[in-house]
């Protein structure tokens, strides 16, 4: 006879196996479309440490982690006059930027969790510029998706309050084509179920601390997943002696091929 220790263990293997199956039955029905050639490219900006500026096929313009005067890239204020979406994954300086003064300057709305929202609106930004990213949330917003994800990251206020779950996102373009970006979140298993449903192409991974940690992110986001082509590293300095060590973990995990590092400021179509 079973004992209910191993009823368990067989019911949670079950569950697990279903689970998989739904997420790739899900996939293809259209949680993640292959991106459309003839309806152009989407266009991805390194801006310096975690700062990204991505504009979709119909000019709309996404940017993540704004810190204006990030050590390798600093950008003016008024070069980011175009901006409609800025992600803010948490409340950390380097990760949350400057959205409250691009906002301003754009009108554009920030997507971030709850509780840091509230504290931006404190700060300046506007109530109507400000968008709840919950984790699980999905909403659609001038033809782009936004997925929001899990992110083991620390959320902590200015005034030492907790601000709640950070987030990760997942964002599909008018053409298909799918960026995560993670906000330099550790290693979460539950990716493996996300990059199965959403099946991103590019992935934006936190490099900085732990090389053998990014490198198990990127693998997870592979699960299920043969659209993935590209892993950007962030997070880290140009030219870092980091970056060989995340290429080393990539090649080790047989995957060392999707490693890409953008140059600063230069324009990559995808």
């Amino acid at each position: 006879m079973l004992s209910a220790w191993s009823i368990g263990r067989v019911a949670r293997s079950i569950l697990t196996s279903v689970l998989i199956l739904v997420s790739v039955v899900a996939s293809s029905f259209g949680f993640a479309q292959p991106p459309a050639a003839d309806q152009g490219k989407v266009k991805v900006e390194w801006l310096g440490h975690e700062f990204y500026r991505l504009t979709s096929p119909k000019g709309v313009v996404v940017i993540t982690s704004p810190w204006l005067a990030n050590p390798d890239g600093p950008v003016a204020l008024n070069d980011l006059a175009r901006t409609d979406f800025i992600l803010v994954p948490n409340a950390h300086t380097d990760d949350m930027g400057n959205p409250i003064e691009i906002a301003a300057l754009s009108g554009a709305t920030v997507i971030t969790p709850a509780p840091l929202g509230r504290w931006l609106i404190g700060n300046g930004l506007k109530q109507e510029q400000f968008r709840r990213a919950g984790v699980g949330d999905q909403f659609v917003l001038k033809g782009i998706t936004f997925k929001i994800g899990p992110s083991g990251h620390d959320n902590t206020l200015a005034t030492g309050a907790d601000g709640g779950p950070s987030a990760s996102f997942f964002i599909t373009f008018e053409n298909g084509f799918t960026v995560f970006f993670n906000g330099h979140s550790t290693l979460i298993a539950d990716l493996a179920l996300y990059a199965s449903l959403y099946q991103p192409n590019l992935v934006i991974l936190g490099l900085a601390g732990d090389p053998p940690e990014f490198a198990q992110v990127a693998r997870l986001m592979t699960t299920n997943n043969p659209k993935l082509r590209t892993v950007i590293p962030s997070h880290m300095r140009p030219g870092a002696p980091i970056l060989a060590d995340g290429k080393r973990e990539l090649d080790r995990l047989a995957i060392g091929g999707l490693m890409f590092v953008p140059e600063l400021k230069k324009v990559y179509e995808y």
